[in-house]
C-alpha cells in the first residue's frame, strides 16, 4: 500500500472515529469560553482532537499536524511536506446547543496542494470524502455541484462570526442581492461547503474563515466541480480569509454584485 493511499485509511477512521464520539458524548460537558462572542471549546472538542491527533502520530509520526484547538499556528504552512489538517468539531457553538448540525473536519495536505479531505456529519451519518483527481463522494455516493444559473432564485449560504461587526458586513453583503436569495446561516463553514458540493446549497461565502474550516471542504468542491475564489474573483488556497464557492457562473454573478457597490460605499452615497 502506498503512502497516499495510508494517508486516505487514516484519514477515513480518524473522521469517523472522532465524529462517533462527539455524538455520543455529553455536549454540555467542559465548556471553557475563548476570545470572542459565543466562541467556546467543549470537552468533546479536545477529546476529538486527541483520538484524531493520536492516530496521525501513531502512522505518521514525522507529519505535521495544525489543529484548531491546541496547535493552531504553523508558519509557511503552503510549503510543509506532510500536513494535516483539523477541526475536531466545526460548528461547536450547534454542537454546545444540541442542534445536531456539526461535524469533524480533517484535510491532508502536500507543499499547499490539498490531497484529502474528509468531513463527517455524525448526526446524520454522512461521509464526505475527497482525492485529488479522483472525485468527491458523500457515502461513496459522486457529488455534483448545482446548476443554479440565476442567483436570485439561488439558495445562498453565509455564516456568523464570533466578531458581530464581521457578521453585520456579511448580512449587508447577502442584501446587496436583489432580489434578495434564500439565505442560510447554519454554524458551520465545512458542512456548509460540503453541502454546495453535493449541490444541496448554491452559493456559501465567508469573510474570516480558518484553514480548519475548508482545507478538505475545497477539495470536495473542486472535485464535485464547483470553484473558490476571493472576492477579488482571485484564485485562493486554504489559506485564504475570504472566500466564496459555487458553480462558476453564480461565484461571478455574486462578484459582480458585490463589487458594484460596496456596503460603505453605499452609507456614504445615502448621506451625501
Amino acid at each position: 500500500m502506498d503512502t497516499l493511499a495510508q494517508k486516505k485509511k487514516i484519514i477515513q477512521e480518524a473522521a469517523c472515529t472522532a465524529g462517533k464520539f462527539i455524538r455520543d458524548a455529553n455536549p454540555k460537558q467542559g465548556i471553557v469560553q475563548k476570545e470572542g462572542r459565543g466562541n467556546f471549546v467543549t470537552a468533546a472538542d479536545l477529546a476529538s482532537e486527541k483520538i484524531i491527533i493520536d492516530l496521525i502520530k501513531k502512522h505518521f509520526p514525522e507529519d505535521s499536524i495544525l489543529s484548531e484547538e491546541t496547535n493552531n499556528e504553523i508558519k509557511d504552512m503552503m510549503s510543509v511536506d506532510h500536513l494535516w489538517i483539523i477541526d475536531p468539531i466545526d460548528g461547536t457553538n450547534n454542537y454546545a446547543n444540541q442542534r445536531n448540525y456539526s461535524c469533524v473536519a480533517i484535510g491532508y495536505a502536500e507543499k499547499g496542494t490539498t490531497k484529502l479531505g474528509a468531513i463527517y456529519n455524525p448526526f446524520a451519518d454522512e461521509f464526505f470524502f475527497a482525492e485529488k483527481g479522483k472525485g468527491a463522494f458523500v457515502n461513496n455516493i459522486p457529488l455534483t455541484i448545482g446548476s443554479q444559473a440565476n442567483i436570485h432564485q439561488a439558495v445562498v449560504a453565509t455564516d456568523n462570526s464570533y466578531t458581530p461587526s464581521i457578521v453585520k458586513h456579511h448580512l449587508e453583503l447577502m442584501l446587496m442581492i436583489e432580489p434578495t436569495p434564500w439565505v442560510l446561516l447554519k454554524g458551520t463553514a465545512a458542512l456548509m461547503i460540503a453541502e454546495v458540493a453535493a449541490g444541496r446549497t448554491d452559493l456559501y461565502f465567508h469573510t474570516d474563515i480558518h484553514p480548519w474550516d475548508c482545507s478538505g471542504g475545497f477539495l470536495l468542491l473542486e472535485e464535485a466541480g464547483g470553484i473558490v475564489k476571493n472576492f477579488k474573483g482571485e484564485s485562493v488556497t486554504f489559506n485564504s480569509s475570504e472566500i466564496v464557492v459555487g458553480n462558476e457562473t453564480l461565484v461571478n454573478q455574486f462578484l459582480r454584485i458585490i463589487n458594484q457597490t460596496t456596503p460603505a460605499e453605499t452609507v456614504l452615497q445615502t448621506v451625501s
